[in-house]
């Protein structure tokens, strides 16, 4: 058995809700050229994982535990000495700031968009008010937190998975 990779990149592109991380997938694995893109949503089905509720409000409790499995789900990728995309919600200010990880480096980039856009994405999949003004305060947390912004306003999701990858291939380059 061979020992784990000492130093595997983790790019976690995050954003509140409405920023298009989900919608942004799809282009990211089709452009991704050996890179592993991930989506912490991909394992929900009705916003569920085996049934119980996990992209809703009411489920903040159980959130850290399902962090805890992605972790997981992680390593077992980054092991294998591929680095990892990893689509995900906005980060508490702890998560920024821990960043350290025996894995190896971890980059944040922020999925960010207009208010008013977000608030429409969000009203089109059928979000209640609160909900919507739940995802605006994220939003305003997020931009607090990182400051490596790709903006989403365009829509042109082909033109953000390039952005993206642009800045990770700059990550990759400025690795030690």
């Amino acid at each position: 058995m061979s020992p784990e990779p000492a130093s595997t990149p983790l790019y976690l592109v995050t954003g509140a809700p409405g920023a298009g991380k989900t919608t942004l997938l799809p282009e990211l694995v089709r452009l991704g050229q050996g890179i592993v893109v991930m989506d912490q949503d991909e394992l929900l089905e009705d916003r569920a994982l085996l049934g119980v509720p996990i992209a809703v409000p009411e489920a903040a409790p159980i959130w850290p535990a399902y962090n805890r499995m992605w972790d997981r789900i992680i390593h077992i990728v980054r092991r294998a000495g591929h680095p990892v995309i990893l689509l995900c919600p906005t980060p508490s200010p702890e998560d920024v700031i821990a960043g350290a990880d025996p894995d190896g480096s971890v980059h944040w980039v922020l999925l960010d968009c207009a208010d008013d856009l977000r608030e429409s994405r969000l009203q089109a999949r059928g979000w209640s008010a609160e909900w919507i003004e739940d995802a605006l305060i994220d939003a305003a947390q997020a931009r607090e937190l990182l400051s490596t912004v790709i903006t989403t306003d365009d829509e042109d999701t082909e033109k953000i998975a390039r952005r993206v990858l642009a800045w990770v291939e700059a990550e990759i380059r400025n690795l030690p």
